[in-house]
């Protein structure tokens, strides 16, 4: 009887012992002075977690010639007193500040800019930007206005900041102002 169990047992302990042999003539094969091979995670590069910018919907360059341009029909509505420019250049829920308070839609818009005009020596109102970005389909635009007033032989300019809001319309339409701040005047010159 203790040689049928030697008998039984003989396979398996026959299966272990080359099942060994065979690793360790694996590790024998191997390069000894080889590194040793550690699986590490996927490294995680900048382009992984970097928030996907959107393109703007308009060039810098397409933004700042079509403003400027608005603002140079604002200005040239004001001077001559043409209520169709000066509406256009704003949305109908817009919004102007100015230092005489907050003006919402185009008619009391329209009455406010009435008032810088009213006296009939408004000879310019420029605008000139200095910091501009382009935000899905918005222009945030900043930068100082100048108004020039002549009474006879007398000039004055004011200047001060303003801070504006325009929509992007494709075209054909026109792009027209949310918001138009513009903050108090500090005298530039006399004549």
């Amino acid at each position: 009887m203790h040689t049928a169990s030697w008998r039984g047992m003989a396979l398996p302990i026959l299966c272990l012992a080359l099942s060994a042999c065979g690793q360790s003539d694996a590790k024998a094969k191997a390069d000894p002075n080889a590194p040793a091979v550690i699986k590490a995670p996927a490294p995680i590069v900048a382009s992984d977690t970097a928030k996907i910018v959107v393109p703007p919907v308009v060039e810098m360059r397409v933004a700042q010639t079509t403003v400027s341009s608005a603002y140079a029909l604002l200005g040239a509505g004001l001077v001559l007193k043409d209520a169709k420019l000066v509406r256009a250049a704003y949305a109908p829920a817009a919004e102007l500040t100015t230092p005489n308070g907050t003006f919402t839609g185009p008619a009391a818009i329209l009455k406010e800019f009435q008032s810088f005009t009213s006296d009939g020596s408004l000879k310019d109102f420029a605008r000139q930007s200095s910091v501009m970005k382009v935000i899905d389909s918005t222009v945030a635009d900043s930068g100082v206005y100048q108004v020039t007033r002549a009474k006879g032989s007398v000039s004055t300019s004011l200047q001060g900041p303003y801070a504006s809001l325009w929509r992007i319309h494709p075209a054909p339409m026109q792009w027209v102002m949310l918001k138009d701040h513009l903050y108090p005047t500090s005298k530039k010159s006399g004549k």
